[in-house]
Parts: structure tokens; C-alpha cells; sequence
């Protein structure tokens, strides 16, 4: 049969937790999430080596292989944030059904999953990347819209088979986290009133390791962490002001402002018992880098406010499954 072209329906993800770096996991079978889309790339680094007597490569030799993934979806599950963070601990929650609560793996070691991407063509296209670990997460609450994830991600290796394609791939079974179930406390107990949008960054700064001997990686590691974050918001008050300034009354002149004690985004539905799904960020120490907050006349005058935090209290989600399926 000729080839014939396809469209992204007819291609999906899915994911599995890998025991051994670079190794494929025992199960690929859960989503990351809705409306799950994928550009990865594949790098040989290919380097042409010139000489003297012509201004034409004579020779060329391959490199490092490197590959990069970008996953796009919106927010249902929470089980995604155990790639990010590193470690899961599930428990009855008692009331509203079970949580997930997302940790540093111990020694903050970088955990890696394995994705198999599926294309149904004329002769099938099933490849598996390896030693998948994540260079940062991208969470976005906006006002009107679903709540955008983008994982940006390094890997290892690959493995390309042209049969294996799944016939039934996994999808998410929880609804989607939206706009509306948002809200955001800087500290927490002060909750940011009007927030138009929020976009929360995890920052984990991964690193491929090689060694000689061969073009694969063969170890990853996370060199450092940090949570940064965009928010818009009307402006109604000075409160942040002041947590910049590090007083009511201007900059400190000499002192390090202490920041706010903490950050907290929440999504929920506000359901009773086990039908309640939900997802809690909660940050230590926060510092307002600065903020921005034009004024026109007939305009709505929003503040811009940008930040980081520079700890982990506790990340939760709360569904109805007992397991994280990773």
C-alpha cells in the first residue's frame, strides 16, 4: 500500500516508570492527561570535519546523541507530578477518598520513565524513549481557559519497531482541573483576589551524563531546583508591594526583605467525599522579584507580578484511586 499521510489522531502517548535509568519500564500504560500532544527531537549531532585543500567537508562523524521531548496536555490527574518531583506516597485520606503527595526522591536523585509513542501508519511506527527525565514543568491557570501542562524533558535512547502499536492506549479517566476550580494565597490564608492567570514553573535543571565508550547516556541527574512563577491580578491593593519593598513604605535600604512565608495554588471541584478531585501546590519562602503594573485610560489595570519559591512544603493531589497507576 503507498504511504499515505496521517494526522495527530492517529498517533498517541502514554508512560511508564523506568526501575533502571535508561532501561524500558516493565508497564507503559498511563496518560499523562487531556488532549496529549508531542514534539520530540531527535539529535545524532552530526559534525562535518574540514581539511586543508578544499573548502568541502572531507569526512563527518556523529556525536553525543541527545533527544529532547515536549509534552503538552491539561490538567485532570495528578500522577504526572510523580515524574517531576521524583517520588509518590499514596494514602487513605479519609474523607475525600485518597491522596497522592509528590516528594524529592531521597538524595534528590533524578527518576526517569520510559514514552511510547505510536504513530498508525501504512507500516506502523512504535517508538519507545528512554531514560526520559524532566528538565521543567509548566502548569497554567488562566481565566476562561482549561489548565495547560507543558513538560519539558530530556532523554537517553530510543527503540523503533514498525509493529506493537497499542490498539487501545491509555487515557485519563478524571476530569479536567479548570479555571474556575483555581485559586492562589500569597501567604497562605491570603488569598489573591481576581488572579486572571497564574503560570507555575518547576525548575529541576537536568543533565544527561555520557562517558566514553558511547554516544548514549547512560546516567541523568537534577543539578538544582526551584519553583518560579508568573501571576496577573487586578490591582486592588498594596499588600504585594510592600512583600517587595520588604516594608509598607518603600525598598529597604540595607536589609534582605523576608519575602512571603509561603504560596499556595489550589485547584479543586469542591466535591463531597470521594468524588472530590483536587490538586494542592504548597511553597515555602517566596520572594517577589518584581512587579509591573501598567495604567491607561479605558483599560482594566492589571499588576504583573513575578517570583519564585525556594522550597517544596507539600504537593497533594486528592482523587478517588488508591494507587498512583506509575
Amino acid at each position: 500500500m503507498a504511504d499515505f499521510p496521517i494526522s495527530g489522531s492517529q498517533n498517541y502517548i502514554q508512560v511508564g516508570k523506568e526501575s533502571t535509568y535508561g532501561s524500558v519500564a516493565a508497564s507503559i500504560t498511563v496518560a499523562l492527561g487531556h488532549n496529549q500532544s508531542i514534539t520530540p527531537t531527535e539529535n545524532m549531532n552530526e559534525t562535518p570535519v574540514y581539511g586543508l585543500g578544499s573548502p568541502y567537508p572531507s569526512k563527518s562523524y556523529s556525536g553525543l546523541f541527545e533527544g529532547r521531548l515536549t509534552i503538552n496536555f491539561d490538567l485532570a490527574s495528578s500522577y504526572f507530578l510523580e515524574l517531576v518531583m521524583g517520588s509518590c506516597t499514596d494514602a487513605d485520606d479519609g474523607t475525600y477518598g485518597y491522596s497522592h503527595t509528590y516528594v524529592d526522591n531521597t538524595g534528590y536523585a533524578a527518576s526517569s520513565f520510559s514514552l511510547e509513542d505510536g504513530s498508525d501508519l501504512d507500516e506502523d511506527v512504535v517508538k519507545k524513549y528512554l531514560g526520559c527525565v524532566v528538565d521543567s514543568c509548566e502548569i497554567t491557570g488562566r481565566v476562561g481557559e482549561s489548565s495547560p501542562v507543558v513538560l519539558n524533558c530530556l532523554y537517553a535512547n530510543l527503540t523503533k519497531a514498525n509493529s506493537g502499536l497499542d490498539s487501545s492506549p491509555a487515557s485519563d479517566a478524571e476530569e479536567l482541573l479548570i479555571f474556575s476550580e483555581g485559586s492562589l494565597q500569597i501567604p497562605s490564608g491570603t488569598t489573591i483576589n481576581r488572579v486572571q492567570s497564574i503560570t507555575l514553573r518547576i525548575v529541576k535543571n537536568a543533565q544527561l551524563i555520557w562517558g566514553l565508550g558511547s554516544r548514549i547516556a547512560s546516567k541523568a541527574i537534577w543539578k538544582t531546583m526551584i519553583f518560579e512563577w508568573d501571576v496577573e491580578a487586578t490591582y486592588e491593593n498594596d499588600a504585594l508591594d510592600e512583600t517587595l519593598y520588604g516594608q509598607a513604605t518603600g525598598p529597604l535600604t540595607a536589609t534582605n526583605p523576608a519575602g512571603a512565608a509561603s504560596l499556595v495554588l489550589t485547584w479543586s471541584n469542591g466535591a463531597a467525599t470521594t468524588a472530590r478531585r483536587s490538586l494542592t501546590i504548597t511553597l515555602g519562602t517566596s520572594q517577589i522579584v518584581s512587579i509591573e503594573t501598567p495604567k491607561r485610560i479605558g483599560e482594566l489595570t492589571i499588576t504583573r507580578i513575578k517570583g519564585y519559591s525556594i522550597s517544596n512544603t507539600s504537593i497533594i493531589g486528592i482523587d478517588n484511586t488508591a494507587t498512583n497507576p506509575l
